[in-house]
């Protein structure tokens, strides 16, 4: 079972704005994080990216409360000088995906839950959308 889960800035933000019809299944995924039924990570760069994007949508104060309550179960993991240098020198596209990668690769993520698949092709950790990754935890949800 994959336990170390890297969560990208897509899912967080469909739950925070509620973007149908994504929202749904972000939901249970943090709800899996939340309960340690798997371990959840984040990095601080899609922390901030977040806030800036909730700012702008509800505000400072409910921008950090949500910020509050996720990074109760999600780990804020750092990146460093040589992630950023690892991130350009990488084949992958988009410099912001390589940035996650490479945090989730070396803090030994399992997988990366992601709605943007494609920019993850040369990825050596799994890629899951949530819904593909929930249906690895279908018997612990009891559906």
């Amino acid at each position: 079972m994959i336990k170390r889960i890297f969560v990208d800035s897509d899912i967080i933000l469909d739950v925070a704005l509620a973007r149908k019809p994504f929202c749904i299944s972000g939901k249970i995924v943090l709800a899996i994080l939340e309960n340690n039924i798997a371990i959840g990570y984040t990095s601080a760069n899609i922390i901030a990216n977040i806030y800036y994007i909730l700012r702008k949508t509800g505000g400072n104060e409910n921008a950090r409360i949500f910020i509050k309550k996720i990074i109760q179960y999600i780990t804020v993991l750092p990146v460093d000088h040589s992630c950023v240098l690892d991130s350009l020198n990488s084949k992958f596209l988009d410099f912001e995906d390589a940035m996650q990668y490479c945090t989730a690769l070396r803090n030994n993520c399992s997988a990366i839950i992601t709605r943007n698949t494609d920019d993850y092709k040369t990825s050596k950790i799994a890629i899951y959308t949530p819904d593909e990754f929930l249906k690895l935890y279908q018997p612990f949800l009891g559906k």
